[in-house]
């Protein structure tokens, strides 16, 4: 079991979506301290059109991945590289908003210290605002191991 090094704590990262479907590398170092053997542990991801941006003008289609791994395209949530998915969708006629999410709750230990992130929407800029909850920890042996197992796949 992981021994937490720091109590639970937020990041917030503002990010634009736009036509262009891009990676942004989110260094962990630039908004915590992660010594050697230590990891990012994450314990919850969301993301939200940021509260200075008007509801969309015309409909509109955002997807976001996270991920632990520099993914040229969007992957499959099944990747062992995704760590979380959302697809946010609105109806500029209703002016409803319509989401999806999942977080790989699984591999939440970072020990690379940088994610990426990719976005895409279907017309315009949007800003966002990504949250990620978690501690820092020093990964036991076991959790070194499961790591290794859950990104080779090699689960019993």
């Amino acid at each position: 079991m992981a021994k937490a090094v720091t109590r639970d704590f937020e990041i917030f990262i503002e990010t634009v979506a736009d036509t262009g479907a891009d990676n942004t590398a989110l260094d962990m170092m630039d908004y915590v301290d992660i010594a050697d053997n230590q990891a990012f542990e994450i314990h919850e991801v969301s993301l939200v059109l940021d509260p200075t941006e008007a509801f969309p003008a015309a409909d509109v289609e955002a997807r976001f991945q996270l991920a632990d791994a520099n993914l040229t395209t969007f992957v499959s949530h099944a990747d062992r590289a995704s760590l979380y998915v959302a697809r946010q969708t609105f109806d500029s006629a209703t002016l409803g908003m319509f989401h999806q999410e999942s977080f790989s709750s699984i591999t939440p230990l970072i020990v690379s210290k940088t994610l990426f992130l990719r976005n895409v929407c279907s017309t315009g800029t949007l800003d966002y605002t990504l949250r990620l909850k978690g501690r820092i920890v020093t990964p036991s042996a076991k959790d070194y191991m499961a790591l290794v197992l859950t990104q080779t796949g090699n689960l019993a």
